[in-house]
């Protein structure tokens, strides 16, 4: 039976499992030192995470905030206003913009190009190490710039021609090691740019928490993406070392690899204008967002501050939109709303970032009933023992539940205990939205991770534990004694 028959038939379950934890929660007496409402909006959060990890995005994250919205959170505000609120924040309008903007470049064609790039550089030709170093970039700059799918769907194909032409057999530890390792690569990156999907809720909603704490802090981009970029680097290049000098997996096949043979097996037509703006777009876009932050008092420079990332998201699709190509907008708009918008993303983060303040005010009790749960494992630690236990328990828990929401559950608890050790809360906030998203033993890990599952004429079960699980054991090692580190140095 597949996956996605499995997952209609324990339809009906879910659907009692998600809504029975909003009865149980709002009738239940309150735990102390929880509150009657902060039950109700734990009950509601709660119902979220195991909806969005068990059934869909979309109606879960509407129902979560219909319940939120009439437990009376929003006070004064009333059941409007949350959604208000909850909609119109500007988290979940950069994601909505930001989207398009990015959906539009891969509509386009980009991507394909990209990936061509990538694969015909002659400097592989005959050295398998230096083409898998080359291939897993290519999956890196998709996966951070597009999506871990987008990656995946687009260098599948190309991956299995290439291992067919190179007589690599399913079955042999090359083969095996290839493709895991193109995943892995693949969901390492996906959170590296917090401005454009689903790592954008655990970014805004430590934004959020903090200032319900009455001490808003914000996670610096530039250190954010350094630290990622490293960590991605590091993992990769000593994949690559392990593969050849310790694991000797048999890459001799890999020698025959001919740039030449990539360039004749991927012909694109030469790109046109449209396909060239969007590409020069992505550099310019990232500079307009980060160079602002080291340069102040420019005025150029102090106006992108002010728009923020909304803003230069915005400035894009309008010029996008102005501008025409063969009469027609170099965005369209509609086409790829249609196409590319995921609007289980959206009202996720919406919902997501909204619950999340639920949990983080006083007036809900939950940051003191976590204090107060927590202590016996989290209290008297030293720093780098709750750091570790931190994230250990984001690895768990996202490679059996939604990725996001995992890592909002855990901000209180980030934020909290970082308060009592008193030590700076951002590089271990850092540290657990990176590792969220290392998520691939189940398919419940994340959508690329089921896609990656339910591809059986790729990867067994077997391959993916066997070679994933050190996978991720060695990239939260990265984290504990690499990652954190270079993010409070970075933070400081």
């Amino acid at each position: 039976m597949s996956t996605a028959k499995k997952k209609r038939n324990l339809y009906p379950l879910h659907l009692i499992i998600g809504f029975g934890i909003i009865v149980l929660f709002w009738l239940m007496p309150p735990i102390d030192p929880i509150t009657p409402l902060g039950m109700k909006c734990v009950g509601a959060f709660l119902s979220m995470v195991y909806l969005w990890s068990a059934v869909d995005t979309l109606w879960p994250s509407m129902v979560g905030l219909f319940m939120i919205a009439i437990s009376g959170f929003a006070g004064d505000a009333g059941f409007n206003g949350a959604w208000m609120v909850a909609i119109g924040t500007n988290t979940v309008l950069l994601t909505m913009f930001a989207m398009i903007l990015f959906g539009g470049m891969d509509a386009v064609g980009d991507t394909n190009y990209i990936a061509k790039w990538f694969l015909t550089r002659k400097i592989f030709k005959g050295r398998p190490i230096t083409f898998l170093a080359v291939f897993y970039a290519c999956c890196f700059v998709l996966a951070s710039v597009c999506s871990p799918i987008t990656s995946l769907i687009l260098l599948w194909p190309i991956s299995m021609s290439l291992m067919n032409t190179l007589g690599v057999k399913k079955g042999e530890r090359a083969w095996s090691h290839f493709f895991v390792g193109m995943f892995a690569v693949s969901t390492l990156a996906q959170p590296l740019f917090p401005f454009k999907g689903a790592e954008l809720i655990p970014y805004s909603a430590f934004q959020n928490m903090t200032a319900a704490m009455g001490n808003p802090m914000s996670i610096p981009m530039v250190p954010y993406i350094i630290t990622c970029l490293v960590i991605t680097t590091l993992f990769t290049a000593i994949y690559l070392v392990l593969l050849k000098f310790v694991l000797r997996v048999d890459l001799s096949k890999f020698q025959a690899i001919d740039p030449e043979m990539l360039e004749k097996q991927m012909q694109l037509p030469p790109m046109n204008f449209q396909q060239k703006a969007y590409m020069y777009m992505i550099p310019l876009y990232l500079l307009m967002i980060l160079v602002p932050s080291f340069i102040k008092g420019n005025p150029i420079c102090d106006a992108l501050n002010a728009i923020g990332p909304l803003g230069v998201s915005l400035l894009w699709v309008m010029l996008f939109l102005i501008v025409r190509y063969n009469g027609k907008p170099l965005l369209d708009f509609k086409e790829v709303a249609y196409k590319k918008f995921d609007w289980g993303i959206f009202f996720m983060i919406a919902a997501a970032v909204y619950g999340a303040n639920s949990l983080s005010s006083e007036s809900t009790g939950v940051p003191a009933f976590l204090i107060q749960a927590l202590t016996p494992v989290l209290g008297g630690r030293s720093e780098m023992t709750f750091v570790a236990i931190m994230f250990t328990f984001a690895l768990l828990l996202t490679n059996f539940a939604n990725n996001a929401a995992m890592a909002v559950i855990l901000m209180p608890v980030v934020l909290n205990f970082s308060n009592q050790l008193g030590i700076n809360p951002m590089p271990v906030a850092t540290g657990v939205i990176l590792m969220v998203f290392v998520a691939m033993l189940t398919p419940a890990a994340s959508p690329h991770a089921g896609m990656m599952h339910g591809m059986r004429s790729i990867y067994t079960t077997g391959d993916i534990l066997k070679i994933g699980f050190p996978m991720c054991i060695g990239t939260l090692l990265l984290y504990i004694f690499i990652g954190y580190p270079l993010a409070k140095m970075l933070m400081v």
